[in-house]
């Protein structure tokens, strides 16, 4: 009897071990998967100030995730561990044919995807737009790493990417973009699709990796004027509610906007179907 159930355990160790070694095996290979999406050349040029390159570029997101030199965004118990990488160090190592190609297409340098990055909301960004976020980066000074070490996936994250359930932007984006050559007068619709999309719909809830983001329409239609721009310049709800991931992306982004343009935002998310 204890032979058998000596047998038994052996054979139970083994389907472990096969298991994870399968497990770690297939979640390399997605890790490693490589897109067919060629670096073309970006020769459009700003013409716009330095400080107003670099409002349109925070307005676009690129603090929010990153900081000023790196940022955690995911640290889950066995989930892993989830970078943002310091743009200051990160850039230098891209041309800019690459970084266009890593923004809207979400495809890294050596051709593999990246993770929670929003290509599919960064494809929209106009020409003049994407010239004046190259212009900005290029115009950083190096910084230490804020954070220690790279993205590292833990053994609940190896399963998802083994099942294909972690989702990566260059799956969902078109090959064959053609962006817009300047940014819209009105930008409503525009920082809907370029920024809020990503994590919001206008009209349902939306569940993403991290957590449930409430329809903006009928959020957008409950804030007054003057509420709805101290949302978007502090991140805070009515009654000063801290709004967590909003708070800090507006505090590191969507503080940039004008009042105008804030308006135009206003004015799209409310606007009836």
């Amino acid at each position: 009897m204890k032979r058998i159930l000596k047998i038994v355990l052996a054979a139970l160790v083994a389907i472990c071990l096969i298991a994870v070694v399968g497990i770690y095996a297939l979640s390399e290979m997605r890790l490693s998967r490589t897109y067919n999406v060629a670096a073309a050349d970006f020769t459009v040029k700003t013409t716009l100030p330095p400080e107003e390159a670099e409002r349109r570029a925070r307005t676009l997101m690129c603090g929010g995730c990153h900081h000023d030199a790196g940022n955690v965004l995911i640290d889950g118990p066995g989930l892993g561990r989830i970078v943002a990488p310091n743009l200051t160090r990160f850039a230098p190592m891209y041309s800019d044919a690459e970084l266009v190609r890593l923004i809207r297409h979400g495809v890294k340098k050596d051709g593999t995807g990246v993770f929670i990055m929003p290509a599919g909301n960064f494809a929209n960004i106009t020409e003049d737009d994407m010239a004046a976020i190259l212009a900005w980066v290029r115009s950083l000074k190096p910084l230490p790493d804020a954070v220690d070490g790279a993205t590292q996936w833990g053994p609940l994250g190896r399963i998802g990417l083994a099942l294909g359930k972690v989702p990566f932007e260059a799956d969902i984006v078109t090959a064959d973009l053609t962006p817009a050559a300047t940014r819209p007068a009105d930008i409503g619709e525009y920082a809907f699709r370029t920024d809020c999309s990503h994590c919001h719909n206008l009209d349902t809830a939306k569940q993403s990796e991290a957590f449930l983001a409430p329809a903006l329409r009928p959020l957008a239609q409950s804030y007054s004027a003057a509420d709805f721009k101290t949302l978007l310049r502090t991140g805070k709800g009515v009654g000063g509610r801290d709004l967590g991931v909003m708070t800090q992306v507006s505090l590191w982004d969507f503080r940039y906007f004008t009042d105008a343009e804030i308006e135009q935002i206003q004015a799209y998310l409310t606007r009836q179907p």
